[in-house]
């Protein structure tokens, strides 16, 4: 079989569909590499924020560990809460001033109404959850059992 011989100028024509090939082929591969990049730095620099948010939408309706709640403003936080034992209960602050405010106003701060009974607990002893669903205001319950009647009146 011959091959055929082609023409400067079909020459030509060939290189540049190729070129045009080869160019679109780097700009998408350059450009997918960029937006990965990007998205892998903005997910680092904000992984905090990005946590927080998660956490905002994806407790509700369930228990909140106590490691991520501030008893003393009764908000979810950004980072891990300190854990400390006053008078043989464990609660968690964000800062100690926080701690010296419970210290200070202990019935004020450590008993606090369950959510859907009204029965007073104390933080300490309660299940932890979210008031509003993408909010960090934080709830106390007495047990399961009224930590899930509160919800089930919530999403009606």
């Amino acid at each position: 079989m011959k091959k055929k011989k082609l023409s400067k100028q079909q020459l030509r024509e060939k290189q540049k569909i190729e070129n045009k090939k080869f160019n679109r082929t780097l700009i998408v591969s350059f450009s997918l590499l960029m937006i990965a990049t990007i998205s892998v730095l903005i997910f680092y620099t904000y992984k905090c924020d990005t946590r927080f948010l998660y956490h905002k939408w994806a407790w509700y309706d369930n228990e909140v560990p106590g490691e991520w709640a501030c008893m003393n403003g009764d908000n979810l936080q950004l980072h891990k809460s300190s854990k400390v034992i006053y008078k043989n209960k464990v609660y968690y602050f964000c800062s100690e001033k926080c701690f010296n405010h419970l210290t200070e106003y202990f019935m004020e701060v450590a008993m606090v109404p369950d959510a859907f009974s009204g029965d007073s607990i104390n933080k300490a002893d309660a299940l932890i959850g979210l008031k509003e669903k993408g909010k960090p205001e934080l709830v106390y319950f007495k047990n399961q059992e009224t930590m899930n009647k509160y919800y089930d009146q919530r999403n009606k």
